[in-house]
């Protein structure tokens, strides 16, 4: 399981600075999502291949106004459920009393917090540690987000608490997640699959987190969706913040198996929807897109889907879709069986003979391009897991294959082996690297 870290502070502490360090972005704004403020955003960190993610949030006042309470209490829940808080403070403002609020909030959640002491560049370090004590952390860390001086240092703090051990479950049975933006349908789905008059009773051991695994059977299958609680409205307001969906979701997808991401056919491909496609594919979870609402489409909203099809998904063209009504059960029964073949595929083991056969026939077809003038050598492939599967190439200057190349071998192995609607993760080793 990948590690959720949260940004928490007080506002302009440099958050989103110390973000865009941590994910090697240029952006701290990585989806423009309706319900979510601009600070509501998640990234995937690796530090000497161990994974976590990163959560920002917005600043944290304590004020009397109706909306900040709101972005408040959704991001104190949110910090509840994150696993390492980052709590930031900024060096050239010094210690403030809001910073000591924040502290004192932090302490009762009993969570693992590591002090960032920000902006280090025009004032002094000792100073800052002595007038930071008053917060009584032990672990506190000197950095300057915006010139990347302590991101290294940081980063190891996190990953040396970390061990991304891959949970294991002793149920066999397909744990399946349906994802989607609001008013997607997602509820009407989960209903059609249970029942609309079961209750959801079951919290199964062996489930990730809060993460509940629910039992079902149908057309002839058994398998468990993968839900968590839900999110909390604390008032009417339009604006409230979210953050906490974000973290749920990154929990729900972890935990599952397959995931099946929810399209609205009314709407088309929005950004929101290629969000979480993003994120799906990052985590490398095995899925499959579900049209939905496809029965009460016009011809202009259709043109429009297949436009969005065509233009924005096609960099994942091995995912398969399918056109379903929630509501009225229609294509349900298709769509299961073929999330049930994508689970069969994630678990697959490639021959290594057959894998290096795909490998240099791919390479025949079309050679790496070379590097600085420098020859780029396969020597061999072998699989490294499943569930992502996993590549491991070996050779010389393999590290400098492109994105481009990796693709291609991505979609000859898929024209040779049954991975559809998998994605391929390659592990690249030089030739002299252990």
């Amino acid at each position: 399981m990948n590690t959720i870290v949260t940004l928490v502070g007080r506002s302009n502490v440099g958050k989103s600075t110390i973000f865009n360090k941590l994910t090697k972005t240029n952006n701290a704004i990585v989806a423009d999502i309706p319900g979510y403020t601009r600070d509501c955003q998640q990234g995937k960190c690796n530090f000497e291949n161990k994974f976590f993610f990163i959560v920002d949030t917005a600043g944290l006042f304590f004020n009397e106004d109706d909306v900040s309470n709101i972005s408040e209490a959704n991001t104190l829940e949110a910090i509840t459920e994150s696993d390492i808080l980052m709590f930031v403070v900024d060096g050239e403002d010094g210690l403030v009393s809001l910073d000591i609020e924040i502290a004192n909030s932090l302490r009762k959640l009993h969570k693992k917090i590591f002090l960032v002491i920000n902006k280090i560049d025009k004032a002094q370090k000792e100073m800052m540690l002595s007038e930071f004590s008053e917060l009584g952390f032990d672990d506190v860390t000197l950095i300057s987000g915006k010139d990347g001086f302590g991101i290294k240092d940081i980063s190891a703090k996190i990953t040396a608490n970390i061990t991304n051990d891959v949970e294991t479950d002793t149920d066999e049975d397909l744990n399946l997640a349906i994802l989607g933006k609001p008013n997607v349908g997602k509820s009407t789905l989960v209903n059609s699959f249970l029942g609309k008059e079961k209750q959801i009773t079951q919290n199964k051991p062996g489930t990730t987190r809060d993460c509940i695994k629910i039992p079902v059977d149908k057309y002839g299958h058994k398998f468990n969706i993968v839900d968590t609680p839900g999110v909390r409205k604390k008032s009417k307001t339009k604006n409230y913040i979210e953050i906490i969906g974000v973290i749920k979701t990154l929990k729900t997808i972890e935990a599952s198996d397959v995931v099946i991401i929810l399209i609205d056919s009314l709407d088309g491909i929005t950004d929101q929807d290629l969000s979480l496609i993003g994120t799906v594919m990052d985590l490398g979870k095995p899925a499959l897109i579900a049209l939905n609402k496809s029965d009460v489409t016009d011809e202009y909203q259709d043109h429009l889907l297949k436009y969005g099809l065509d233009t924005k998904l096609k960099f994942i063209n091995y995912i398969p879709i399918h056109k379903i009504s929630a509501l009225k059960g229609i294509g349900l029964k298709k769509l299961l069986t073929a999330a049930m073949k994508i689970y069969d595929n994630s678990r697959l083991s490639i021959n290594t003979s057959v894998l290096n056969d795909i490998i240099q026939k791919a390479i025949f077809d079309h050679q790496p391009p070379a590097y600085g003038g420098k020859r780029v050598k396969i020597r061999y492939v072998h699989q490294g897991g499943n569930n992502p599967i996993r590549l491991i190439i070996h050779g010389t200057y393999v590290d400098k294959l492109s994105k481009d190349y990796l693709r291609y071998l991505s979609s000859y192995i898929r024209k040779k082996v049954e991975l559809t609607g998998i994605t391929i993760f390659f592990e690249l080793r030089n030739k002299f690297q252990k």
